[in-house]
Parts: structure tokens; C-alpha cells; sequence
């Protein structure tokens, strides 16, 4: 219905005949045995409203009618519809999301690649559903629909964090005119990379196309907090113990079976400082840190790790 409704409309912007508004007369039981409903061609085609949505999953559940609504998209991340969020995890659907690399006082894509800053890595809490106690050096969140996925990534970073300066900046700089007050932007600067790569999740509970931004926490400026239910622990630490502690959490998965990227001939490759010369190093030279080693963490975020480690050797490389 969705697709019709776009081709309806783009069949109508040929004719340029912006005063007729089509009316779909979409035949599908209500909960109540109501017969059908009417859904207007604006309303499903509507990015800032919803309703129309809404309105098409209503039969099937009416607690849809006021569900946060998700884009389904291709490999690529083009939008193929639009559907509520629950849909997304009891079908797998592929859809769109973030991840976010915290770092502290200093931009990783500004640091000399020999000296890079702290990396936020956090613990989920024991009473998670997904993952209890699991941790992730990203932090990451799901699209809504029509959202641009900058502005998803300054909400999830402001929502898990408290860092809100990417937020308001972004609040800020939809609200002027750059062409007459440019000046104003310019005060202020977004903590926010623009998106660095995309890369596609895909495992048996989560399929997303995520887009990949770095985030500059200044923590004399911005304060962490983060919701108990939702995080054990958090803390920056060392770039190097990010890097061998995901190796090896990589490699316990490989061995047991349970990595869902590539084979492991690959990633060995790409993740050359799990050797026991550089654990060694790091294990003296970070000593104020305890047990990191044991650290397992999220497979999703590692995927996403897998192709931030890519991405960065490739970036370096140039």
C-alpha cells in the first residue's frame, strides 16, 4: 500500500495537479468488524506525520496506532516502507540505525594515529533482556522514520549519556537562517562528526543498516550521566585496551562458535593487536584496570568494531 501511495503521488507531481488528494479506500477488517477505513494519499506519504501509518497496522493491533514508527530499508539503506517498531524485532526486518564512538577530550579523527584518546566503553546491566551484563564501546539506537540519522545519533548520545551538545547544537542551527545569521553557528561547535561509513548488521535478532559518527565528549563542559536500569558501569579508558579486549572477545566467540561476522582468517587480519606480545604490553602499561580482559562484549557492537577497524586502517592508509 505504502509503495502505491509513492507511485500514486509521483504520478500526480507529473500532472501538476496539486488540488486533487486521492482518497485509498483500503478494505481490511477492524478490530471491532467495522468493515474498512479511508487513509488519504497525504497521510501515508506525510515524513512528519505518521497517522497514516498508523492507520495501516491498526487492524492488526490498536496499540500500533501509537507506536514509535521504523523504516524498513534494503541493503543500502533506501527506505522501502515504513511499519511500528515491535515489527522490527519479532520479524528481524533490516532497518536503520546508529553507532557512536565516545572519546574523551579530543576528536579520535583529530588525534595522531600513534596517540589516540580514551574510548567510553560501558557494561549493560545484569537485568537486561538482550545481552544482561554484556558491555560495547559504542553507543548506538534505532531511527525513527524520516529521521535524518545525525539527528539520531545527538539523541541516542543525549539520552544514554546526558552529552547534549551535539542535540543542541543541531537544536540550534534548524533554527537560524545561515544565510543571514551564519555568524551564530559558528560559536558553537558540534561535538558530532559528520557520518563517517555505513555498515549492515545482520544476525539471527538484529538486522540494521548502521551509520557510523565519532562523538567529542569535553568533560569540562559536559557532565556523564546514564540510567541505572540501563547501564552497570561506564568509563573511559585506554584506546589500546578497547582494541585488545575486542579481539579477544572476538576470539572467545570464534572458538565457540557464536561469531556471526567474518571468518576468522579475516578478522585476524584486521585484528593483528590480539597478539600475546601486545596483551602483554597493554596488561603493564594499563594496570590501573582491572580484568579487561575478561570482558565480553555485545556481538553486534562488535560487528560494528569489525568495520570501524576497517574503515579506520583504510582512512589511515590514505
Amino acid at each position: 500500500i505504502q509503495s502505491a501511495a509513492r507511485l500514486i503521488s509521483r504520478e500526480n507531481e507529473k500532472l501538476k495537479d496539486n488540488a486533487a488528494q486521492p482518497v485509498l479506500l483500503i478494505t481490511l477488517p477492524l478490530l471491532e468488524g467495522e468493515g474498512c477505513q479511508n487513509v488519504s494519499l497525504s497521510e501515508i506519504i506525510d515524513c512528519d506525520n505518521h497517522d497514516g501509518i498508523r492507520k495501516l497496522f491498526h487492524p492488526l493491533n490498536s496499540e500500533y496506532s501509537s507506536m514509535e514508527i521504523v523504516d524498513m530499508v534494503n541493503q543500502e539503506g533506501d527506505v522501502l516502507g515504513s511499519l511500528p517498531r515491535p515489527f522490527v524485532h519479532t520479524w528481524n526486518i533490516l532497518h536503520r540505525g546508529v553507532g557512536l564512538i565516545v572519546t574523551k577530550d579530543q576528536s579520535i579523527l583529530d588525534a595522531d594515529s600513534s596517540i589516540l584518546p580514551e574510548v567510553y566503553v560501558h557494561q549493560r546491566t545484569s537485568t537486561k533482556r538482550i545481552f544482561p551484563s554484556l558491555y560495547d564501546m559504542f553507543v548506538g539506537g534505532v531511527s525513527s522514520t524520516g529521521e535524518k540519522p545525525e539527528w539520531t545519533a545527538a539523541r541516542e548520545v543525549a539520552e544514554e549519556l546526558g552529552l547534549k551538545g551535539a542535540l543542541e547544537y543541531l537544536e540550534l542551527e534548524s533554527k537560524i537562517d545561515a544565510d543571514s545569521n551564519g555568524d551564530v553557528i559558528s560559536l558553537k561547535t558540534n561535538p558530532l562528526s559528520e557520518k563517517l561509513f555505513q555498515c549492515t548488521v545482520c544476525t539471527s535478532y538484529n538486522r540494521c543498516v548502521v551509520s557510523m559518527f565519532a562523538y567529542k565528549c569535553n568533560t569540562k563542559s559536559e557532565e556523564m550521566s546514564w540510567q541505572e536500569e540501563e547501564v552497570a558501569w561506564g568509563d573511559f579508558v585506554p584506546y589500546e585496551i578497547v582494541e585488545c579486549a575486542g579481539g579477544m572477545s572476538i576470539e572467545r566467540l570464534v572458538q565457540n562458535g557464536d561469531w556471526p561476522g567474518s571468518n576468522f582468517s579475516g578478522v585476524g587480519e584486521t585484528l593483528a593487536m590480539v597478539s600475546c606480545e601486545q596483551i602483554e604490553e597493554v596488561k603493564s602499561k594499563c594496570n590501573n584496570i582491572q580484568s579487561w580482559e575478561k570482558w565480553d562484549f555485545v556481538p553486534d557492537g562488535l560487528l560494528v568494531w569489525e568495520a570501524w577497524l576497517n574503515w579506520w586502517k583504510k582512512s589511515n592508509a590514505r
